[in-house]
């Protein structure tokens, strides 16, 4: 086999030099890669003894011509320098001896760097180099620091052609430099902003992007810097200045949503302004339910509003989001608009029976705007109508419906208030009011 190598070996070398007056016009020609006279031969001759060892894999007989021509004429390939990696990273890992073994990691840097020099390619080529800094040495910050600039470096140059192994290391890098003290929590945060708002625009591409992502957000995670606080200290000293600025206020949104700090008035005014920017009927339901879960119902209400009115909502959903600014302007005491919500829900989904326990709700809260006792207690009446169709269309809602029923009909009127009123058991009755609805009359039990 060995025989069979040197053969070709020569016979490749042999033609070669057949060749050599077109090689060394073109040297001439092209900048002199392959240098002049002599040079160009030498030069011609180890790229082709390096390559033919190094396609058997044989490193150890390839190193020694690869060396002469990365030495002589470094101009001659960019292939060159790739296998060139390739045969250092092997050489590296089976080096025993540690004090040689880092002079090869030397060397391997300058392949890099060399290749840079004559061939370009700055922001793929730091990436790579970046990565194999820190694959073989991981132990001192300053090379961690070193490998950090090398891969922030390659991302600000190829952005969305950046590689997902050189996003990945560059983050735990980051996290690493941030736990060693080396950057603060705001570096190591912005960070992961850079890399995640470039990975969002790429995760449709390939597998690789969501499995970069989820590496890239358990570091964080792990990291314990995505907190609400460092979160707030990030960004609440560019609110103001940035708060007209869409990208920023998505940014703000997607990363306190991220975080499930989205109770932080941060996010609660990034989504307010984001709303100016762009109002939707989603959008506004989004910051309902925000202001629901801090208790503020009446921004709540408010918001819950433009988005019952919004275009292009199913029933369905406008019937939900009713029946929530019903609930809302309950909590709010607004028991008359509770009570035209809640009809505007029925009215878009007939068997809505949490909507009509409601409405039964709003009903009994706003007696009090009806007159004297007695007609204050007709509300009851209206109110028991109307959970008892909530179990009628809803069985769902049953249990809940009867023990209202069973409460509410001890505060009936007694049948001494009916008979003085002129009225019977079973007679028509109008309760007057926001209710405004005909009921049967219906005396207590004693």
């Amino acid at each position: 086999m060995k025989t069979k190598a040197l053969k070709t070996i020569l016979l490749v070398t042999i033609s070669l030099l057949f060749a050599l007056p077109a090689f060394t016009q073109k040297g001439i020609e092209d900048g002199s890669k392959y240098g002049k006279g002599q040079d160009s031969i030498d030069c011609i001759k180890n790229l082709s003894l390096y390559r033919e060892f190094f396609k058997h894999s044989n490193y150890r007989d390839a190193i020694t011509p690869w060396r002469k021509v990365f030495g002589s004429c470094p101009a001659s390939s960019e292939r060159m320098y790739v296998e060139g990696i390739t045969m250092y990273r092997s050489l590296i890992e089976s080096e025993s001896n540690p004090a040689r073994q880092q002079q090869l990691i030397d060397t391997m840097l300058l392949i890099y760097d060399r290749r840079i020099e004559y061939f370009g390619g700055e922001g793929n080529v730091l990436g790579r180099k970046g990565i194999d800094l820190l694959r073989y040495r991981r132990e001192e910050v300053a090379d961690v620091d070193q490998a950090y600039g090398f891969l922030k470096r390659s991302i600000e140059l190829e952005k969305n052609k950046s590689r997902d192994a050189v996003m990945v290391t560059f983050i735990n890098a980051s996290v690493t430099l941030n736990q060693k003290g080396k950057i603060n929590d705001n570096q190591a945060i912005e960070d992961y902003f850079m890399v995640t708002e470039i990975i969002d625009g790429l995760l449709g591409k390939s597998s690789a992007w969501p499995r970069a992502k989820n590496s890239i957000d358990d570091l964080m995670l792990g990291s314990g810097l995505l907190t609400c606080e460092a979160l707030d200290r990030y960004f609440e000293p560019q609110y103001e200045a940035n708060k007209t600025d869409r990208d920023f206020l998505e940014n703000v949104i997607r990363f306190y949503s991220s975080a499930q700090c989205d109770m932080a008035n941060v996010y609660v005014n990034a989504s307010e302004q984001m709303y100016k920017i762009a109002p939707g009927p989603e959008s506004a339901h989004q910051l309902a339910k925000l202001f629901i879960a801090k208790s503020d119902y009446n921004k709540a209400a408010q918001y819950l509003q433009m988005a019952v009115i919004g275009e292009n909502i199913d029933d369905e959903t406008r019937a939900t989001w009713f029946y929530e600014l019903a609930v809302v302007s309950l909590a709010n005491k607004d028991y008359c608009d509770a009570i035209v919500w809640a009809k505007e829900a029925i009215a878009r989904k007939s068997d809505y029976g949490k909507a009509y326990i409601v409405l039964g709700d709003a009903i009994v809260f706003c007696r009090d705007n009806l007159g004297d006792d007695f007609e204050q207690r007709t509300a009851f009446w209206v109110a028991a109508d109307k959970y008892t169709k909530a179990k009628s269309v809803d069985p769902s809602v049953t249990a809940d419906a009867n023990k209202k029923l069973n409460d509410y009909a001890s505060q009936y009127p007694n049948h001494e208030e009916v008979f003085f009123r002129d009225l019977k058991d079973g007679d028509s009755y109008l309760v007057k009011g926001c209710i405004n609805e005909y009921t049967t009359v219906r005396s207590r039990k004693e």
